[in-house]
């Protein structure tokens, strides 16, 4: 059971979903046209859920009756219908609904999408008593800076972020001369982040922005506009539809912001591609590392094994000369056998520290690589010094150790 104050207005009659939100937030269930409104005046609702279910269709009308009335500005209104039709949804968004759910949905994913709306009004609201004196305080010194130099400081100040959360802020810090009021999506191969002003993300806008990506640069639709370039997509919700000069200055602005806000997330999932692939060479040396120790120790007790076994070999073949009745000079040239063999194994084996010589060098190259695989500069400080005039000339050959 929820603490939240929740008010259900059903159309006609309620639904299972409506009855089981309802039940969920402890919710009076009312009829509209009952005197829901005056209801919501006298109350305190952290938010209005509409039940149209039963009616079979969305009633506009109705929601915008709603939505004009006075105790609703900061009320978040969810709709529950029966289909979950993107035509539905944009009539929902366009009035100025809050989210809308539908049949196909559990009860308990139902309840905590209206829990999100309610945090976040309360962030909104909290955000914006925040705002209101800094905006005061900011819009001052602002208000002699062109939309030209606001617009340059952003695209300097990219530079400086790390992540797709630090870019969001920027850019949401940079909309805040505007008065623009957004939801913003970002799609990289770190994932896809949705978020408002506040940090957060709102599940219906998010929706719209995914499922309208790849429909045009501009989509219009009432005081709403969501705009598409590349992996980022913003939808602004109060787009100044009365004032053709500042509706055009908008939309040039903010989408010279998305380009540079698309151009900083090639970079940063170019550096987490270098990251990755720094990782694997550093797993690969190691692994390597690991192999030439095998190898090392193995070719050492062979050729142990070698030279012990013909020594052996040597040993026994003299002790057995005397008792095999042979010539003075068979037995000459059996003794001169083996100890050529003895000395012949010996030489083979002195070669052989040549080779521990070349191990010895390869594992120092491959623990050269790994200190400059650690030690090597940050990746954006190499790409600017690659790129320098100075280095043009020079050869480009790469030496693995």
């Amino acid at each position: 059971m929820s603490l939240q104050k929740v008010m259900v207005i059903y159309s006609k009659q309620e639904s299972a979903l409506g009855v089981h939100i309802a039940n969920h937030f402890s919710a009076r269930l009312i009829e509209a046209g009952e005197g829901a409104e005056q209801l919501l005046t006298e109350g305190d609702c952290r938010a209005v859920v509409f039940d149209c279910v039963k009616a079979g269709k969305m009633d506009l009308l109705y929601c915008q009756k709603l939505l004009e009335e006075e105790c609703m500005v900061d009320t978040p209104l969810i709709v529950v219908a029966e289909e979950n039709l993107l035509e539905d949804k944009l009539k929902a968004l366009e009035i100025g609904c809050d989210d809308y759910l539908d049949t196909s949905m559990a009860g308990d994913e139902a309840c905590a999408r209206i829990n999100k709306s309610i945090f976040n009004q309360i962030a909104n609201q909290q955000l914006k008593s925040r705002l209101e004196l800094a905006n005061q305080t900011a819009h001052s010194a602002m208000s002699d800076n062109s939309d030209l130099g606001a617009n340059i400081q952003f695209l300097l100040g990219v530079h400086d972020c790390d992540n797709v959360d630090e870019l969001g802020q920027l850019f949401f810090r940079t909309l805040g001369r505007y008065g623009l009021h957004c939801s913003l999506q970002m799609r990289s191969i770190m994932g896809v982040k949705n978020m408002e002003a506040h940090g957060m993300a709102k599940d219906l806008e998010s929706q719209m922005l995914t499922q309208l990506a790849g429909e045009g640069r501009y989509i219009d639709f009432g005081c709403r506009t969501i705009i598409n370039y590349d992996c980022v997509s913003l939808l602004v919700k109060n787009m100044p539809v009365d004032d053709k000069e500042k509706y055009g200055a908008i939309k040039d602005n903010t989408f010279s912001l998305l380009q540079g806000l698309n151009a900083r997330i090639l970079v940063l999932e170019d550096k987490q591609h270098l990251l990755d692939e720094k990782a694997a060479l550093r797993k690969i040396s190691e692994d390597v590392g690991s192999v030439m120790v095998t190898i090392k120790d193995s070719y050492q007790k062979v050729m142990c094994d070698i030279v012990t076994e013909v020594e052996n070999v040597a040993e026994l073949i003299q002790s057995k000369v005397p008792t095999l009745a042979l010539t003075e000079e068979n037995e000459y040239f059996l003794e001169n056998a083996t100890v050529n063999a003895i000395a012949e194994t010996n030489r083979i084996f002195n070669e052989g520290l040549v080779v521990d010589e070349i191990f010895a060098k390869l594992e120092h190259a491959i623990e050269t690589s790994l200190k400059t695989v650690d030690n090597a500069p940050s990746i954006e400080k190499t790409a600017m010094v690659n790129a320098s005039p100075q280095n043009k000339d020079e050869d480009s050959s790469v030496e693995l150790f």
